[in-house]
């Protein structure tokens, strides 16, 4: 199978070529990625051109979601500064990912606090450069990767006139830089809104979405509800008439078990909550089919974008609420996305450089 890599393009700022590409010049990919990170015009046309699909990749668009087993990349891009949260991504982590059995992984990204203040809300070229290398990092590895806008907190609350436009102007810089990219890059609108009024949502959801599609006619886009992505709000949500959309929802369900003690909440649920009762899985019985029921219903893909147990609960609790989840999630044909790889709801021991072998056959295991 032939190596994807990226290299920054001098046209459009990225090109995924197999490895007989040159690479180019530093002064020239500098020079890519500020066009890249400059928003166009509202009303110009595409400013880059999809490219054309081989037999693989046509018959891959026919399943233009074959997501299956999927980490997040927690406590890096989302963090004011990569690296000041703990964890700062690494090649090497996406092949011992791939290895382990994922087919993706998803890519928290802080945009909105490195765009200038004012129009156009240019991104950081040095963010954009970032992003980019890590997801041709991922996809070298052999892993889809799912990118978002996530943390963007005044959005998650409200859809103010200048966050709607800031908003779309990331997203338009995002698809742009992506254009190129294989199908199994996806993005994802906006993680977790909390207050923000649905019917606003869903007016920008479906103006994004426009943008995108000017260069991304294909790629599979996420819409999720509010409520910080919560199952009950994803009825709310207006799909526009899209063939090529994903519906998200996060579980966490019972907070009080998967949170306790979590350090940055302002009340955490006490320790020593436990979970495995007939009400706890009639709970978890009740979400999944809940879940398949409007996949079924809608014909949408459905990805559980995040579920996870924070570290401070004993892993052997942690595996069985995970393997629950992940079995139920997986027989009802949802998609599924862990949260996380090595903060605190990991996967992975950085001191050790090892896997929790409990938490790992929890998510791969039988």
């Amino acid at each position: 199978m032939k190596r994807i890599f990226l290299t920054s393009a001098a046209v459009l700022g990225l090109a995924f070529c197999v490895s007989s590409c040159s690479r180019t010049e530093p002064a020239q990919m500098s020079e890519a990625i500020a066009k890249v990170s400059q928003p166009a015009a509202q009303n110009s046309e595409p400013v880059v051109k999809v490219a054309q699909m081989g037999g693989a990749a046509a018959a891959a668009a026919r399943n233009y979601f074959p997501v299956k087993r999927c980490i997040n990349m927690g406590n890096a891009l989302e963090s004011e500064n990569e690296g000041d949260w703990g964890y700062t991504i690494r090649e090497r982590d996406f092949h011992t990912i791939r290895k382990a059995g994922f087919d993706t992984v998803r890519i928290p990204v802080r945009w909105d606090i490195k765009i200038q203040p004012q129009p156009p809300y240019r991104i950081d070229p040095a963010l954009m450069q970032r992003v980019i290398d890590v997801v041709g990092q991922a996809q070298n590895a052999g892993l889809g990767v799912v990118l978002d806008v996530h943390h963007y907190r005044d959005l998650m609350a409200a859809v103010s006139p200048k966050d709607a436009d800031k908003f779309l102007a990331i997203w338009d810089q995002i698809a742009r830089a992506f254009a190129a990219a294989p199908s199994t890059v996806y993005f994802e609108l906006l993680n977790e809104p909390t207050e923000a009024d649905m019917g606003e949502l869903n007016a920008l959801y479906a103006q994004a979405l426009q943008i995108i599609r000017r260069s991304n006619p294909t790629r599979a886009v996420m819409m999720g509800g509010n409520r910080w992505n919560s199952l009950d709000t994803l009825e709310q949500v207006r799909f526009p008439r899209d063939p090529y959309l994903v519906a998200t929802y996060h579980d966490y369900g019972p907070h009080e078990f998967t949170h306790q003690g979590a350090s940055w909440e302002d009340n955490p649920p006490p320790m020593g909550t436990k979970w495995g009762s007939r009400k706890d899985r009639a709970e978890l019985n009740e979400i999944v089919n809940r879940a398949r029921s409007f996949k079924d219903r809608t014909g949408l893909p459905v990805f559980v974008g995040e579920f996870g147990v924070i570290n401070s609960v004993p892993d052997n609790q942690r595996a069985a609420w995970i393997k629950a989840r992940r079995k139920a999630m997986e027989q009802a044909g949802l998609s599924w996305c862990v949260w996380d790889y090595s903060a605190a709801f990991n996967s992975y021991d950085m001191s050790t450089e090892r896997w929790k072998p409990e938490i790992l056959d929890a998510l791969v295991g039988r």
